[in-house]
């Protein structure tokens, strides 16, 4: 009797023992639905050692992040610079054309006649619409919209958006360019997210014009929409290419670079090792 009674306690003890197990099974894949964030984190640290040498082997001082409405990831040599403030400089290009056309400022299609004085850049010397010059960076466009809108209005606007700090100052043509107004690239990256979403605060069909203006290109089904920025009135210069990829699947990954730079030194660098990135982090692949 008294082994039959050890053997129970045993068969009890084993299929206890199951039970629990089976509390952590997926009834529907049959498999344990448990997050191994040791694996998680192994593959976030081949990535993060993979772009830190990308940054190093170009001299690059930066950093790289992504959001996905979710989750925030950060890439790159100097991962500080993701919370530190930054002029905008032409990524601010955004901004002024949502404040402008919700305002009826401009429109998308806007011949901007060029007055015949010289320009910074020769390519720069010829008309433009307000969308040809978002992806040519035209600043004298810019700057000729920004003084449509007025100091007021801009600063009423950066406050209702709280859009970084928010500060126009004096110069309605060039706070974005040499300050007061600053932002961080985790600021940056959530932004641009929310104009892929249409989620700003402007009206919808203002967001969607900005979006379809800041189009680049496709790889297969995938959108890259993309705006660069040179601070080069300030010291030491800084250096963006913010924007968002949108995969066949309808997923959105907005991104942001930040890097340091010196006489325009990056200037190619900064879209080039934006698309390596997001080629390794299979956002948006290189077409082989």
């Amino acid at each position: 009797m008294k082994g039959i009674y050890v053997v129970a306690l045993v068969l009890t003890s084993v299929f206890l023992s199951a039970c629990q197990a089976l509390d952590h099974i997926n009834p529907r894949t049959k498999a344990y639905d448990l997050k191994d964030d040791s694996m998680l984190n192994s593959s976030e640290s081949k990535n993060q050692h993979h772009i830190e040498t990308l940054f190093n082997q170009q001299n690059i001082q930066g950093v790289l992040i992504t959001y996905d409405g979710e989750h925030v990831k950060t890439y790159g040599s100097d991962r500080t610079r993701a919370k530190e403030n930054f002029i905008p400089a032409s990524t601010f290009k955004i901004v002024n054309a949502l404040i402008g056309l919700e305002h009826h400022k401009s429109t998308r299609y806007e011949v901007f006649k060029w007055d015949g004085n010289k320009r910074s850049f020769d390519s720069w010397q010829r008309d433009f619409t307000l969308g040809e010059a978002l992806q040519a960076s035209v600043v004298p466009v810019y700057q000729a919209l920004a003084h449509r809108i007025g100091p007021t209005l801009m600063q009423q606007e950066l406050s209702r958006i709280q859009y970084g700090n928010a500060k126009v100052g004096d110069e309605i043509d060039q706070f974005w360019l040499k300050g007061p107004i600053e932002i961080t690239p985790d600021q940056q990256v959530k932004f641009f997210y929310r104009l892929a979403q249409l989620s700003l605060p402007f009206r919808r069909d203002v967001q969607q014009d900005v979006r379809d203006m800041m189009y680049v290109e496709s790889r297969g089904a995938n959108k890259l929409y993309a705006k660069s920025g040179w601070g080069m009135d300030i010291e030491p210069q800084v250096g963006w290419y913010v924007g968002f990829v949108e995969q066949a699947s309808g997923q959105v990954t907005a991104f942001t670079l930040n890097l340091e730079m010196k006489n325009g030194d990056k200037i190619q660098q900064r879209k080039e090792i934006t698309l390596d990135i997001l080629d390794r982090l299979g956002l948006f692949h290189y077409l082989r």
